[in-house]
């Protein structure tokens, strides 16, 4: 593979992977992730392998149901890590959405390390001047 189709591959990874909330497939998640990978979601979970990410989605799907993990950009760094720039929608006892940040990183052609960052979604300007 060149290195513009190992970029396209791992890119296509990480919106499959983000697909895979709003589908309720995880049938893939071995070929997407290293066993011994890391996990840490935007409000302080960790997961230190694959198990125990399978652990977690297994129950967040039963009881969450994303409407829209929508990307608004991927970009890889000079290192090698790509960042994704994100809006997260879903419903649990009720609806709730905010934008974020994933920093992944790859080994190989497997995610090796996530970690998530979040902010809200609804916006205002406090000091505009009209």
């Amino acid at each position: 593979m060149t290195k513009e189709q190992i970029v396209n591959a791992k890119e296509q990874i990480i919106r499959d992977y983000f697909d895979s909330w709003v589908k309720k497939d995880f049938s893939k998640l071995d070929q997407w992730f290293e066993q011994d990978m890391f996990y840490r979601e935007c409000y302080g979970a960790t997961y230190q392998d694959l198990a125990e990410l399978k652990a977690y989605i297994k129950v967040a799907a039963q009881k969450q149901t994303v409407l829209k993990w929508t990307i608004f950009k991927i970009e890889q760094t000079t290192s090698g890590q790509f960042v994704v720039t994100w809006f997260f929608q879903a419903r649990e006892e009720k609806e709730y959405c905010f934008d974020g940040v994933s920093l992944i990183d790859f080994s190989g052609l497997k995610i090796k390390r996530v970690v998530e960052y979040s902010t809200e979604h609804k916006t205002y300007r406090p000091y505009q001047i009209k």
